[in-house]
């Protein structure tokens, strides 16, 4: 049977391998947000687009450093200190607490709560600006950030060990509570989107509403495979089992890329904002907006109005030859 440093080695190099593929991915959705930010006819205002530009650095910068940190620490562990006095036990059992090692759990803490505050406003948008339903969840986020401080100091003291010791038994609860939360705030607007697409797709038609009420519509909306990941995390780490470290890995890097995706979908005019959530609510009927002249071979896109809103607006789609390009 293998033994438990085995199984941790194994599982590090499968987390960081899949990290490696999951930062790729980023890249890809970071450049696309910026291209969507900074297109002409972004419909986004000054604002939001410098707020979404920084909100998107802030998360690429904060995945880079975590991607590195744990490039460095290995590195250091199965090539550099291979041959030295204990090998790769002596390196974990002294430099587990490393200073950049710390950092490197800061910045998946402060991308954990990056996301979610950003969850948390998209569940306040989703259910009409309502207060009440941001109530209990803040209060959640409030106590997860506590027991987070709380981890990293204790890890980052010699001696530390973010995966054992003292440490777990604060880390325990604060991933609980955190995952807790994101499985209730996942639940919430899933359930709402649910709700509100009977009506969208009742005024629009199934095919014209699958932009706001498809599957993957709803799964990127509610940060489902974030709150999926971190279950299978929990499991784990609650168990001290060596393995978690490779679901930490992956889930780590999707507390970047779930909120990426919804500033993405937010970017682009797919997701759902104040004004669908408003019409969705009050039952209005939906009108359509007739598409202006153009050249060429165009792919129409209907559009519906409402009180100067517009529901589902996209550029129309023009064929040149053997090009496409946006109208």
């Amino acid at each position: 049977m293998a033994s438990e440093l085995t199984v941790f080695e194994h599982s590090l190099w499968i987390g960081n391998y899949m990290s490696g593929i999951l930062y790729g991915v980023e890249l890809v959705m970071y450049f696309l947000t910026m291209q969507g930010l900074f297109s002409k006819g972004n419909h986004n205002t000054p604002r939001s687009r410098k707020f979404f530009a920084i909100f998107s650095t802030v998360l690429l910068l904060l995945l880079t450093i975590d991607i590195a940190v744990n490039a460095v620490w290995c590195q250091l562990m199965w090539i550099n200190s291979r041959d030295q006095p204990g090998g790769v036990p002596a390196y974990i059992g002294t430099q587990v607490s490393v200073w950049y090692q710390t950092m490197g759990s800061t910045t998946v803490v402060m991308m954990i709560f990056m996301g979610d505050a950003l969850l948390l406003y998209r569940l306040f948008i989703i259910y009409g600006s309502k207060y009440w339903v941001i109530a209990f969840p803040i209060l959640a986020y409030l106590a997860a950030f506590s027991l987070a401080i709380i981890e990293l100091v204790l890890a980052g003291r010699p001696g530390g060990n973010f995966f054992g010791g003292r440490t777990i038994n604060f880390g325990t609860p604060y991933y609980t509570i955190t995952i807790s939360l994101n499985i209730i705030v996942t639940l919430l607007i899933c359930l709402r989107l649910a709700k509100l697409g009977k009506a969208v797709s009742k005024a629009l038609g199934p095919d014209s509403a699958r932009m706001y009420t498809g599957v993957a519509s709803m799964l990127i909306e509610s940060a489902a495979p974030y709150s999926l990941v971190g279950i299978m995390f929990l499991i784990p780490y609650a168990m001290g089992s060596p393995t978690a470290i490779s679901f930490g890995q992956v889930w780590a890097k999707l507390t970047c890329l779930a909120p990426q995706l919804i500033v993405l979908r937010v970017v682009t005019g797919r997701a759902w904002g104040k004004d669908v959530v408003t019409q969705a609510q009050s039952g209005v009927d939906f009108r359509m907006k007739p598409a202006g002249r153009s050249t060429g071979i165009e792919l129409q896109t209907h559009t519906f109005t409402h009180g100067g809103t517009t529901l589902g607006e996209e550029a129309p789609e023009k064929w040149n030859s053997s090009t496409k390009s946006l109208a």
